[in-house]
């Protein structure tokens, strides 16, 4: 699987775009990026990457049979730039389809301008209208309180918690695991079964359409 297709995302101020990446545009996560401890302490990781770390883990991504990854370009005033990355992984087809999603800005200065949101939308998008998945999982460590929001914007909702998961910032962190469901009636009643879904399970459906919703009008693939 390895790559996504491009899918292109209008805004505002900017245009988001989801497509691959050469080898060498990997360096952008990491100069600096990933080598400041403001990014990567919440990316359960305590050293800094070099050059060669960077290549190594391009050539698994490249090569990975249960992944789908997107370079995060953002595109203004006819450039583009590789702001971040995001992925689904750890992708299973069997009685349930469900795979676990992630993303990484590695640039602060493009914190807070909602390039995570519109990524999860068109991420969103593809793994239910392409795939075919019943459910994607996350996880958000206690403290990152923008990407949490980001998550919830489009439908995930808390499944549990992990307690003192991680140490960051001179403090036990608690991870909470989160899931978003496929909202349409043929994957909605198979993953509830005989269930009844919770209130708050019928009001992330519902964002979850309007997501999809939202992507048929705006996206461009």
């Amino acid at each position: 699987m390895a790559f996504g297709p491009i899918m292109t995302i209008p805004n505002k101020n900017h245009t988001i775009i989801l497509a691959p990446f050469e080898r060498e545009d990997s360096l952008e996560f990491i100069n600096p990026g990933m080598q400041q401890m403001g990014v990567t302490k919440y990316l359960s990781r305590r050293s800094a990457p070099v050059t060669d770390d960077e290549y190594e883990w391009y050539e698994s991504i490249r090569k990975a049979k249960d992944n789908v990854i997107w370079g995060v370009w953002l595109e203004h005033n006819k450039t583009r730039e590789l702001v971040g990355v995001t992925e689904l992984m750890e992708i299973r087809y069997s009685h349930v389809n469900q795979a676990t999603s992630g993303i990484q800005i590695s640039k602060p200065e493009y914190w807070g301008m909602g390039i995570a949101s519109l990524a999860h939308r068109a991420r969103t998008w593809y793994a239910f209208e392409q795939m075919g998945l019943h459910r994607v999982k996350s996880a958000v460590i206690h403290g990152n309180i923008a990407s949490r929001k980001a998550l919830e914007k489009v439908g995930y909702t808390s499944v549990y918690t992990e307690r003192n998961d991680m140490f960051v910032d001179g403090q036990l962190r608690h991870t909470d695991c989160l899931e978003l469901l496929n909202p349409a009636e043929t994957f909605w009643a198979q993953w509830w079964g005989s269930d009844t879904p919770g209130e708050e399970a019928a009001k992330a459906r519902e964002r979850t359409v309007e997501t999809l919703q939202w992507c048929e009008k705006h996206l461009r693939t």
